[in-house]
């Protein structure tokens, strides 16, 4: 980490085109000195974000800022009683502790911007080598992306 503070202008960031919208890395672990790193996404319309997975070496926060994400938890909040979908808008958060099961899509007919952060950073090098392996041509298979995952003590779930 520098020994200054690290300026990220709207608009900057590195961009990853995928199959479900665009993913820009905001700050990096390499910035941070592995504390933090920040992902926005856009999720295109009827798009998957994540299929349900656990992460093991990290907690993942996510902020909404447009559109409505669809979140799908074994143990939901108290309004959506144990386990089942939630829908979250402009202005909502999640929370994600290590070890827990949860999933997000975009089910409504508009994109939905969202912004993750990870503590401690390196899960944003997942997102690079998807993003390099799409870009190749390899298609994104479930198969391929549990084996990127996995590196980053990520496995999949069942809700």
């Amino acid at each position: 980490m520098t020994s200054f503070p690290n300026i990220v202008a709207s608009g900057s960031g590195e961009d990853f085109p995928m199959p479900f919208g665009v993913l820009t890395l905001r700050i990096t672990g390499e910035q941070t000195a592995g504390a933090l790193s920040v992902v926005d996404a856009v999720l295109n319309p009827g798009a998957l974000g994540a299929a349900p997975h656990i992460h093991h070496g990290h907690e993942e926060y996510f902020l909404i800022g447009s559109g409505l994400v669809t979140f799908d938890t074994p143990t939901g909040p108290v309004e959506i009683g144990p386990g089942g979908s939630v829908e979250i808008g402009p202005g909502g958060s999640v929370a994600v502790p290590r070890g827990q099961a949860h999933g997000f899509r975009n089910l409504a007919d508009e994109p939905a911007h969202l912004t993750m952060l990870f503590t401690p950073a390196g899960y944003e090098n997942y997102f690079r080598t998807a993003a390099e392996a799409f870009a190749s041509g390899e298609p994104l298979t479930p198969e391929l992306l549990n084996a990127l995952r996995a590196h980053h003590q990520t496995v999949p779930a069942t809700l």
